[in-house]
C-alpha cells in the first residue's frame, strides 16, 4: 500500500509519519502538484500508480467529475476525521485506525471510500 495525503491533510502528519517508520510509502499532494490542482486531475494520476488517498474532504463522492475519476481510475479513499481539529488530534485519529485501514485498503475491491471516525472506526461510503 502506498498512501497518498491530499492537500486538506498538509505535510506535517505525512512527514512525520514518515520519520517514524511506518512501512507504507508515503507521498502528499505538495510533493506532486500545485495547491490549487483540481481535485479530478490528480486523482486520475494518484489512480494509475494505485495509491491510496487519506484526507479530509468529504466531497469526493459527491462531485460527478470526481466520482467518475474515482471509478474510472480505481482510487481507494479514507476520509479522515478532524478537519478542524489540530494536527495532533488527527495524528493520533489516523495511528487508531492505521492498523483498519490497512486491512480494509487489503481486502476492498477499488473504488472504495471510506470514512475513519475520530476513534478510529471505519465506515464504507456508497460510491453513486
Amino acid at each position: 500500500m502506498i498512501l497518498f495525503f491530499d492537500r486538506s491533510i498538509g505535510i506535517r502528519i505525512p512527514r512525520a509519519l514518515a520519520l517514524a517508520g511506518i512501512p507504507e510509502q508515503i507521498h502528499y499532494h505538495q510533493e506532486h502538484f500545485p495547491m490549487d490542482e483540481l481535485d479530478d486531475k490528480w486523482l486520475p494520476i494518484v489512480g494509475q500508480n494505485s495509491w491510496t488517498v487519506v484526507g479530509q474532504d468529504y466531497s469526493y463522492h459527491k462531485n460527478a467529475s470526481e466520482i467518475a475519476a474515482i471509478k474510472q481510475y480505481g482510487v481507494g479513499c479514507f476520509y479522515l476525521w478532524g478537519a478542524k481539529a489540530k494536527s495532533w488530534e488527527i495524528f493520533h485519529c489516523f495511528m487508531r485506525a492505521y492498523e483498519r485501514i490497512v486491512k480494509a485498503d487489503t481486502n476492498t475491491k477499488r473504488p472504495f471510500i471510506y470514512t475513519v471516525a475520530k476513534n478510529g472506526q471505519l465506515r464504507s461510503v456508497s460510491i453513486p
